[in-house]
C-alpha cells in the first residue's frame, strides 16, 4: 500500500508512536448448549468450579508479569482492572448466578455462562451512565475467560507467535485487560482498535502502560495490511497508514515535544494543586470499585469527589443488604484513609433496580430516577444511609452523603429527614461528623441554588445530567449529539448561578461531571469561582500542570466575558486560544 490514508477515532491515551503495524486476530468462541441429566448436574458444577480457579490463577499471573512501566507510574495502576476481575470471579451476580441456572434448568456450564453473562451485560449497556455500560466489558472479559477454561482452550493461542517480538503497533477489534497485559512486557508502541472509547479499559490500560492509544477507528483491521507502517497521535486521535517522509518528520518532531511536556507533567504528580499566583485548588476522583482506589492515590487525588454504589444494586432480585454495602464501604474508607469519600446513593432508574422495585416508565430519564425511587422506597436508602454511616463509625474515616437528583427544598429537606432518623439509632459520642449534601444537576436545582444552599451541607455540580437536562438531549442519541456541549451559554451560566450561590451561603461546591478533568475547561470552571474538581484519576496530573498556568485575576475575567458570549463556539474559541499560551504543548 502506497497511498496515505488518514483515519480518524478517539484520543484515549496521549502520545505519538511511529512504527509497523501487527494486526491480532482472537478465535472465536462457540458455546455449545446441551441438556444434562439430574445425575450429572454435580459434574458440570464441578466443570464450572474448576474453570473459575483456572481464571483466578491466570488472572493472578498476569498480575504477577507486569512491572512498572517507564513513564514512572506505580504497578498498580497497570493491576487494578485484573484486581476488579479476581473480585467477580467471587461475584453472586456471575458466578453464583450461573450455578443457579445449572441447577434449575439442567444445563451445561457453558450454556448456563453464556446466558447469565449475556443478561448481565445488556442490563449494563442499558443504563444511562456511559461509565456503568462500559463496565460491561468487565463481565464479558471475566466470562470469556472462563469459557476459554471450560472449552479447553488457551487463553494465550492468539498471542503466542513470534510478531510481538519487537517495535510495533498493535491494531484490533478490541483488547481485553488480560491481552493488554500480556502484551505489557513486549515492545508496544501503541494500541490501535475499532471499539472503546476513552474510558473503556484499552484507554485504562494504555495510559498506565504510557503509551498511545487510538480507538474506535472503523474497519481499521480491514484496511491495514501486514508491514504497513502507521503512525498514532494519541493527542488528536490519529491514524496514519503508509505516511510519506515529510510527515514522519513531522510527527517525530512532535514526538519530542510530546516527551518533553510529559516529564514536565510527571515532575507535577506529587507537587502540589495550585494555581500560577498561589490558590489551592482540590483535585479529587470519581469511582467505582473499591480496587479503583489505589489507582486513585497513584495519580495524587486528594479526596473521593464521587463514589458511584450504582454496581451493588444491578441484575437482583433484592437490594443489597447493609452487610454487603457495609463491607464495600468499610473497605473504601479503609483503603483511602485519611482521605475524605463523598458516597453518592444509588442513580438508577427504576427499570434498573433489583427486580422487587422496578415500575414502568415511558421516559425513565424523566420518571423514577435515583432519589425518586430511595423516597418512594424509604428502607432501602435507609439500609444505605446506615451503612456508610457504620462504615465510619467502623473506621474512624472521613466520609460524605451526597443525593443526586434533588429538584429542589422539599426533596432535600425529607431526605434530611431520613439521614436524621438514621443518625439516632447511632451513639451521638461515637458517630463521626458526616456531611449531607446534593448534586446540582437539574435545572430546577440551579434556580433555587439559594434555598437548597439553606438545606444542604455542600453542593456538587454534577456536569453530564445538568447538561442533557438544560438542552433537552439525551446523551446518548447520536442524532443529536451535536447539541451536547459545554461550552453552552446556559450551561456556563448555571454552574456560575450555583456557586455564587454555594459561596453567598458558605457551603462547599465542587463539580464532579466529565468536564472537570478536561484541561481546555479548566480555566473557565476556576474562573467562575471552583476550586475543588473531580474526575477520572488519570486526568489529574494533566489538570495539575494545567493549573500550574492559571493566574486567578486572568481567568475570573476570561470567564466574565464567556458569560456574556452567545454561543458555544465563541466560549470554546476563548478557552482554545487562552489553553494556547501553555508552553511546549504540541499543535
Amino acid at each position: 500500500m502506497s497511498q496515505v490514508i488518514r483515519l480518524q477515532g478517539i484520543a484515549a491515551s496521549p502520545g505519538i508512536a511511529i512504527a509497523k503495524a501487527r494486526a491480532l486476530h482472537r478465535t472465536q468462541l462457540l458455546v455449545p448448549r446441551s441438556k444434562v441429566s439430574p445425575q450429572k448436574i454435580a459434574g458440570e458444577m464441578e466443570r464450572l468450579t474448576t474453570a473459575v480457579a483456572q481464571a483466578r490463577t491466570q488472572i493472578q499471573a498476569g498480575i504477577d508479569s507486569i512491572v512498572t512501566s517507564e513513564n514512572g507510574m506505580p504497578g498498580g495502576n497497570h493491576t487494578m482492572i485484573l484486581h476488579a476481575h479476581l473480585l467477580m470471579l467471587e461475584d453472586e451476580l456471575l458466578i453464583d448466578a450461573t450455578r443457579k441456572l445449572i441447577e434449575q434448568r439442567h444445563i451445561n456450564a457453558e450454556w448456563a455462562l453464556s446466558t447469565v453473562s449475556n443478561d448481565i451485560k445488556d442490563q449494563m449497556l442499558s443504563l444511562e451512565d456511559p461509565y456503568l455500560r462500559e463496565r460491561a466489558e468487565d463481565i464479558e472479559h471475566v466470562s470469556s475467560r472462563i469459557m476459554r477454561n471450560l472449552l479447553g482452550l488457551d487463553e494465550d493461542d492468539d498471542l503466542s507467535d513470534e510478531k510481538f517480538a519487537e517495535d510495533c503497533i498493535v491494531v484490533a477489534t478490541e483488547l481485553s485487560p488480560a491481552e493488554t497485559a500480556q502484551l505489557a512486557p513486549t515492545p508496544i508502541m501503541a494500541f490501535v482498535t475499532e471499539t472503546g472509547t476513552r474510558t473503556s479499559h484499552t484507554a485504562i490500560m494504555a495510559q498506565a502502560l504510557g503509551i498511545p492509544a487510538v480507538l474506535g477507528v472503523e474497519n481499521i483491521t480491514n484496511i491495514v495490511g501486514p508491514e504497513d507502517m502507521l503512525i498514532v497521535d494519541g493527542l488528536e486521535g490519529w491514524v496514519i497508514i503508509q505516511p510519506d517522509e515529510k510527515m514522519l518528520a513531522r510527527y517525530r518532531e512532535k514526538s519530542l515535544q510530546w516527551h518533553a511536556m510529559e516529564k514536565r507533567l510527571r515532575d507535577t504528580r506529587d507537587q502540589p494543586s495550585v494555581t500560577a499566583d498561589g490558590v489551592d485548588i482540590r483535585l479529587s476522583a470519581n469511582i467505582e470499585l473499591p480496587s479503583e482506589a489505589p489507582f486513585a492515590m497513584d495519580y495524587g487525588a486528594q479526596a473521593i469527589g464521587l463514589y458511584r454504589t450504582e454496581f451493588l444494586y444491578l441484575d437482583r432480585d433484592h437490594p443489597p443488604t447493609a452487610e454487603e454495602q457495609l463491607r464495600v464501604y468499610r473497605h473504601v474508607l479503609q483503603a483511602l484513609a485519611p482521605r475524605c469519600v463523598t458516597f453518592r446513593t444509588f442513580d438508577l432508574g427504576a427499570d434498573k433496580m433489583p427486580r422487587s422495585m422496578q415500575s414502568r416508565d415511558r421516559n425513565p430519564a424523566l420518571g423514577m430516577r435515583a432519589i425518586r425511587i430511595g423516597l418512594k422506597n424509604p428502607d432501602v436508602l435507609k439500609t444505605q444511609i446506615r451503612a456508610i454511616l457504620q462504615a465510619t463509625v467502623d473506621t474512624k474515616g472521613q466520609a460524605r452523603i451526597m443525593f443526586p437528583l434533588v429538584s429542589g427544598v422539599p426533596e432535600m429537606r425529607q431526605l434530611n429527614r431520613l439521614v436524621a432518623e438514621v443518625r439516632a439509632e447511632f451513639d451521638a459520642d461515637t458517630l463521626p461528623l458526616v456531611p449531607v449534601g446534593c448534586m446540582i444537576e437539574l435545572p430546577s436545582a440551579v434556580l433555587t441554588a439559594d434555598l437548597l444552599a439553606k438545606e444542604a451541607d455542600f453542593f456538587s455540580i454534577g456536569t453530564n445530567d445538568l447538561i442533557q437536562y438544560s438542552l433537552a438531549i439525551d446523551r446518548c442519541n447520536d442524532d443529536v449529539a451535536y447539541l451536547y456541549s459545554p461550552y453552552h451559554p446556559a450551561v456556563l451560566r448555571a454552574i456560575h448561578m450555583t456557586v455564587t450561590a454555594a459561596n453567598a451561603a458558605g457551603i462547599p461546591v465542587a463539580i464532579c461531571g466529565t468536564i472537570a478533568g478536561e484541561p481546555h475547561m479548566t480555566p473557565l470552571l476556576i474562573g467562575m469561582g471552583l476550586r475543588d474538581l473531580s474526575m477520572a484519576p488519570s486526568a489529574i496530573p494533566f489538570i495539575k500542570f494545567a493549573l500550574q498556568t492559571v493566574n486567578i485575576s486572568e481567568v475570573t475575567a476570561m470567564a466574565k466575558e464567556a458569560l456574556q458570549m452567545s454561543t458555544p463556539d465563541e466560549v470554546e474559541r476563548l478557552a482554545a486560544r487562552y489553553m494556547q499560551g501553555l508552553a511546549g504543548v504540541p499543535s
